[in-house]
């Protein structure tokens, strides 16, 4: 079972060994946060103006959120500040930026039912971050943009950490999944891949742990964990940023989360940069981090 820690005393070491083995972490105010989600809130509002963010999808149809989120999130993903945000939060929740190495930070857009829920927008089914080539190594921080509720974040399924899910991770390939994406961008065409998924539904009663920080607060968990997004019911849009982090100290001692059933192939540790500097990781930490082979149709 999972374990929730609320603003805990953990120092980095003592947290990454807890996220590894299936816990989930949450810090309820950092002024680093709270900083990252004003200028977020500023780049979305003049995104959508004149309409307010929270209910633009009252005035735009989903073809036009999704052409103004098409041109919006690559900014916001590659804005200097952006990443000059990630480098303070996590230095100050105690991790040496020198060791770590993080991808960019995403922007995360949930509509209402009815809205734009695919592409750009898409609502994301049961699924690891590792079906999809992520190292074992990496841990997820979700943080929300305006307050959030039950009925528009993500769940988790407690149950399921560490034990095999058939899925069907094996038809995923990191390189593959990529050169479609570019093919795609060119051929100007819709994206028909498919995502990583359970080979069968879950049970509907099976326990599920929802956690909503606050604004200015952050929820750290283990890529390896099985989550999935909330269709949302709320009313309002709900807006989030997320970004993943390794330690190369555990790319190197092979330490991180269990991966029993991940069968896909290539990894995505090439996004990721060192903090301090923007370098890549070492070819031999890039090609780390992968748990060992599952039969297919696992």
């Amino acid at each position: 079972m999972v374990d929730v820690h609320i603003d805990p005393q953990f120092d980095d070491e003592q947290r990454r060994e807890r996220l590894f083995a299936g816990d989930v972490v949450v810090y309820t105010h950092v002024p680093e946060i709270a900083a990252f989600a004003e200028f977020a809130r500023e780049l979305i509002t003049e995104a959508f103006a004149p309409f307010e963010p929270r209910t633009v999808q009252e005035h735009r149809g989903p073809e036009e959120l999704a052409e103004i989120l098409i041109a919006f999130k690559p900014r916001f993903i590659h804005h200097p500040e952006s990443t000059a945000h990630v480098r303070r939060i996590v230095t100050a929740l105690g991790v040496d930026p020198s060791s770590v190495y993080a991808d960019v930070p995403k922007l995360r857009t949930a509509f209402p039912r009815g809205g734009l829920t695919t592409g750009i927008a898409y609502a994301f089914q049961p699924h690891r971050d590792t079906w999809y080539s992520a190292p074992l190594q990496q841990l997820n921080w979700w943080l929300p943009l305006w307050p959030a509720a039950p009925s528009n974040v993500m769940e988790f399924y407690p149950q399921r950490f560490g034990t095999t899910v058939p899925n069907t991770s094996a038809s995923y390939d990191y390189t593959e999944w990529n050169a479609w994406r570019s093919r795609m961008s060119e051929l100007n065409t819709r994206d028909t891949r498919v995502q990583p998924a359970p080979v069968a539904p879950l049970p509907a009663d099976e326990p599920r742990l929802c956690l909503v920080p606050p604004v200015g607060g952050v929820m750290l968990f283990s890529g390896d964990q099985l989550h999935a997004s909330i269709p949302n019911t709320s009313g309002v849009a709900r807006y989030s940023v997320d970004f993943r982090t390794v330690d190369a100290t555990d790319l190197r001692s092979g330490r991180g989360a269990p991966g029993v059933d991940v069968a896909s192939t290539g990894t995505s540790l090439g996004d990721f940069h060192r903090l301090t500097d923007g370098a890549a990781l070492p070819v031999a930490d890039a090609t780390s981090g992968r748990p060992a082979p599952v039969p297919h149709g696992v």
